[in-house]
């Protein structure tokens, strides 16, 4: 491994559609998971429309997860539920909680999602490079990993069931330092912010986490799938934007040294310093 030498890096990640996705469409999961529990009369297709509606309304609604009004994140998730299934059932039909139990539970973990196959890795790579002895590492010199995430709390779980090792600090959290090295060392998640992606202060927030670490000027980076809330929002908040675009749509919206398609590129970027 040959890394030119460097400031330390700050580099954050999005999660959902940028580290990990449904291992399924949501309407199949959904509708398999009703089965077990009895229900039928609807496809697949017919919960994965009902489902974008009802999570299209609870967007509207109230939005971050109903955070601004009080409302739990599972609360949330769980009128989602409700919502998807009451546009597909006869009126005489009832939801039953243990279904919402099981789509909860699914959901927060590695049986809803898969990684995507650059994922693990890169990871294994982070983690053999910060076996090298800190003199000669080159660029660059330190790395802290970090989520900032539109998303409730559910993300840590996910990860970790998905074999991602996150650290226990979260933004808001008394967690303030942690021994040993996890592949994520902290996670800035909107619903305990407060505030969502594009907003510059949840970038903020993640400046904040990262405080601590190296005495020397950091350079941040922010990858992650959306050219609004992550490329955009962090250029917009003084960061470094890196919009990681799998299936090549915005090859004529970002400058070419700017948008990837898989995370070798951001690795191969990294050791050869093209962000310094």
């Amino acid at each position: 491994m040959s890394f030119g030498r460097g400031r330390p890096l700050v580099l954050t990640f999005d999660a959902f559609g940028t580290l990990f996705h449904p291992c399924k469409p949501i309407g199949q999961q959904y509708a398999e998971t009703a089965r077990k529990h009895g229900l039928t009369g609807f496809t697949d297709q017919d919960l994965e429309a009902s489902f974008r509606k009802a999570f299209k309304y609870a967007r509207k609604e109230h939005s971050n997860y109903g955070k601004a009004v009080g409302l739990d994140a599972n609360r949330w998730w769980a009128n989602v539920i409700h919502s998807t299934f009451s546009g597909v059932l006869p009126t005489s039909n009832t939801v039953p909680e243990e279904l919402v139990a099981s789509l909860l539970h699914r959901f927060s973990s590695k049986d809803g999602y898969r990684l995507y196959d650059d994922v693990v890795p890169f990871f294994e790579h982070l983690r053999r490079w910060r076996d090298i002895p800190s003199v000669s590492r080159r660029s660059p010199s330190e790395i802290q990993i970090g989520i900032i995430s539109n998303s409730d709390d559910r993300v840590p779980s996910i990860l970790t069931s998905l074999g991602i090792s996150v650290c226990d600090r979260r933004y808001g959290s008394r967690v303030i330092e942690t021994t040993g090295h996890s592949d994520i060392g902290w996670v800035v998640l909107s619903y305990n912010v407060g505030i969502e992606k594009p907003d510059k202060r949840i970038f903020d927030a993640a400046r904040e986490m990262s405080a601590s670490f190296a005495e020397s000027e950091k350079l941040y980076i922010h990858v992650g799938d959306s050219i609004e809330e992550d490329y955009r929002g962090g250029l917009e908040a003084g960061w470094k934007g890196v919009l990681l675009d799998r299936e090549g749509r915005y090859k004529d919206d970002v400058p070419e040294a700017d948008r990837m398609t898989d995370l070798t590129s951001l690795m191969h970027n990294l050791m050869h310093s093209r962000y310094d």
